[in-house]
């Protein structure tokens, strides 16, 4: 091949490298995502799969191209370093965990809500190093940099629309997410960024003019650094507005840290000055903090109350220090190489802890990345992940002449390693932190002399090529074009659902369509059509079309349990399932490995006593009940749950114990405790809930009459007619059927 033929290879390579930030602003269906990848429509998850499916396309074409590049010519081969083997070593360890863990199909492809497993972890490495096979000197990397900026930028004004109220905040009503979806995602992203924009900020004049090949300097120097002044000025607020905690402290406490570090190796007035000033603000912030933490200021502020908040008492730290030893039972399990990559959902499952019921029922991460990567890999994972960070602080202090990079980069490492303190990564920051490593491992190498470029060819080379070619296509296809078709099917099949639902022969031709594709989408889309069977039964549709659906869902489900033997969520879908299908006995029976694999677990005893209780059996039900009651009795749920099935036992006296103690009064507004007290007969009761449920929506007509109906099997008849006289008057529509029931009463009827 000729040279000039590999430098157009390259160039190509260089170029699509440098528009690869763009993913971080791409939202399946959005301007962006219509700019960078025509033709895909809307996608389940979009701020997760438009992103990804992105990022791995564009990697394995440029992978394809490098590797080209790279049979030719020799200097476009990798050069070791300690980074470069840290890194190869996380991929190595996390290739073994998958294979070993607990669910390897699942440890590689991940699903949609994540998308990452070791697929992507494949997909970083390969990115990783075609960043340091191409980018031979600063001024590649400058332009990357700056790309990467000029993302954050877009993102950053992107979020102060959110913030005015022009855009949509997607997460909550005031955490702003802007094109990341998640206020955790965006803070650590632009913490990359507002450092790298420090980074070539307070880089001397010189070199910058190194980094502009060709220009003078002078005006364009100047020019730059107002850009990234302005840049770092207008995104340190957005990062604040994310109410992001551990990223608020981390940027706070990195930006001290880069300051005592500038002082410390450089030691200059302006850097002493420079660092007073940044410790002053600082330090000012902290102090006014404090002095007014008790202050309307702070106690209307949504951010600023937040860390008000912080104690060892406050749900969400309970929670994570109680997650955080679920992680540590998981790890004693498998100390080596751990469950697997996204395999948490199994520690959670096995070892949950039932005071987690305020939290959400399903976690899949530790939300620490100590803990994510003792269950991701093991002890083997942990030291893998921690030897890149140590390393790459090695390569600067030992073997780097940049101060600047000595301080940004040591700075930058602590505030993203206390972010993942208390989150987890994603693809966003992922790619930002390879990017980072991939310039320290430039800056240790790009002293070596350079490979001499081979010029010779031979029909090896052309083998290679073809294999790499076909490689390529291969993954393309199946990496990224069937599940990114599956995960369009699978929105339109949701879309379908929301505006013809009873339309059972559309809704069940989309599922088809994505369950044929047969990719990791799958999973999600199987539960998501359990779902719809689950209300399928109340449709205004034949029997034969709610036999027909349920029957297509237990067998999907049944396939689901097939696919993932151990994850007690598949076996709790597909007992609800059986129970709606009037299969109780396969119900109790799935119901008895979910327990097995998730003995705490309060839905799954929940699921259990619905289905004895349709079987009749009531004193059973109460045994079920009371243990997942007495685990937590604080839990709403449980409580309702016992007094229920109490109630049914004939042992009202207990249900009002079991209220009493958890909501403080002995009756309570409850559909399910209503029709409990209907079926014991305790019409009194039913009355007193009516009346409840009255009192919240007194212009609710039907509350009306159903309590003239209680008031008739009470024997109150005068009552009843004043209760459905005031049906009459709130719904005029009301009025002939409702004076129709108050002529048969007073003839002394039951209407």
């Amino acid at each position: 091949m000729s040279q000039k033929t590999i430098d157009i290879i390259v160039k190509i390579v260089k170029i699509g490298l440098f528009i690869l930030p763009a993913l971080s602003l791409i939202v399946a269906g959005n301007f962006f995502a219509n700019m960078f990848l025509p033709g895909v429509g809307d996608l389940f998850f979009p701020f997760i799969t438009g992103k990804n499916f992105f990022f791995r396309i564009v990697v394995e074409i440029l992978f394809a191209l490098w590797a080209i590049a790279a049979i030719f010519d020799k200097k476009y081969r990798p050069r070791t370093s300690p980074i470069f083997w840290a890194v190869l070593a996380i991929v190595g360890v996390l290739t073994l965990s998958t294979i070993f863990g607990e669910n390897p199909y699942r440890s590689f492809w991940s699903n949609y809500e994540r998308m990452e497993g070791l697929v992507t972890h494949l997909h970083l490495l390969a990115y990783f190093i075609i960043l340091i096979c191409m980018f031979k000197n600063e001024t590649d990397w400058r332009r990357f940099f700056y790309s990467s900026i000029a993302v954050s930028f877009i993102i950053t004004a992107y979020s102060y629309l959110q913030f005015m109220g022009k855009l949509e905040i997607h997460q909550s009503s005031d955490r702003l997410d802007a094109t990341l979806g998640n206020s955790t995602y965006l803070a650590i992203f632009l913490i990359f960024n507002i450092f790298l924009a420090a980074y070539f900020l307070f880089k001397p004049a010189r070199q910058l003019a190194r980094l502009a090949v060709g220009q003078a300097g002078g005006e364009q120097r100047i020019w730059i650094r107002s850009i990234l002044a302005f840049v770092i000025i207008m995104e340190i607020p957005v990062v604040f507005f994310t109410a992001t905690r551990g990223a608020i402290l981390g940027l706070l406490g990195g930006t001290a840290l880069f300051t005592l570090l500038k002082v410390w190796l450089e030691g200059d007035r302006r850097s002493k000055i420079l660092s007073g000033g940044v410790i002053g603000v600082v330090l000012t912030l902290l102090g006014a903090f404090f002095v007014l933490k008790n202050t309307d200021f702070i106690n209307k502020n949504y951010v600023l109350k937040r860390f008000t908040d912080i104690s060892l008492k406050e749900q969400t730290i309970k929670s994570r220090f109680t997650i955080w030893g679920m992680a540590l039972e998981g790890f004693k399990e498998h100390p080596i190489l751990g469950w697997g990559s996204e395999n948490f959902n199994l520690v959670f499952n096995k070892y949950y802890k039932p005071q987690l019921w305020p939290q959400e029922p399903w976690f899949d991460r530790a939300h620490n990345v100590i803990f994510d990567w003792l269950i991701h890999g093991g002890i083997l994972g942990l030291l893998a992940y921690l030897g890149v960070f140590i390393l790459s602080l090695y390569t600067l202090w030992k073997k780097q002449q940049d101060k600047l990079a000595k301080a940004i980069f040591t700075a930058l490492f602590a505030a993203y390693f206390f972010h993942n303190l208390f989150v987890f990564d994603n693809l966003t920051s992922y790619f930002m932190f390879f990017a980072i490593l991939g310039f320290i491992h430039f800056l240790e190498i790009k002293s070596l002399p350079q490979m001499d470029s081979s010029k010779s060819a031979s029909p090896f080379q052309y083998i290679a090529v073809v294999i790499v070619s076909v490689a390529v296509i291969f993954s393309l296809y199946f990496v990224n074009i069937k599940p990114l078709l599956a995960s369009e099917a699978l929105l339109n099949a949701l879309k379908d659902m929301a505006v013809s639902a009873q339309n059972v022969d559309v809704i069940l031709g989309d599922f088809d369509k994505v369950f044929e594709y047969k990719t990791f989408g799958n999973g999600e889309a199987r539960e998501q059509f359990s779902s719809y069977a689950s209300n399928a039964i109340t449709f205004d549709i034949s029997n034969d079309l709610k036999i027909k659906i349920i029957q297509k869902a237990i067998s999907e489900m049944e396939r689901q349990i097939v696919d993932n033997p151990k994850d007690a969520r598949s076996y709790l879908f597909l007992s609800a399932l059986y129970l709606k299908g009037g299969k109780i006995d396969d119900a109790l029976k799935i119901l008895d490995k979910a327990q097995e694999l998730s003995p705490k677990k309060q839905q799954i005893f929940f699921l259990m006593a619905d289905i004895l209780i349709s079987k009749g059996d009531n004193k059973k039900a109460f045994e079920v009940l009371k243990e997942a009651y007495d685990f937590a009795p604080a839990y709403g749920e449980a409580a309702k749950n016992m007094a229920l099935v109490a109630i049914l036992n004939n042992q009202s006296d207990y249900a009002e114990e079991v209220l009493m103690k958890t909501f403080g009064k002995k009756i309570i507004k409850d559909q399910n405790l209503l029709t409990a007290y209907a079926r014991a007969g305790n019409f009194q009761k039913v009355r007193d809930i009516w009346l409840l449920f009255i009192e919240k929506e007194p212009q609710n007509a039907q509350y009306r009459v159903n309590l003239a109906a209680t008031f008739m099997q009470l024997g109150e008849r005068q009552n009843a007619i004043k209760e459905l006289q005031k049906a009459i008057e709130i719904n005029p529509q009301f009025k002939e059927q409702g004076e129709q029931f108050i002529e048969e009463i007073k003839a002394g009827r039951n209407p």
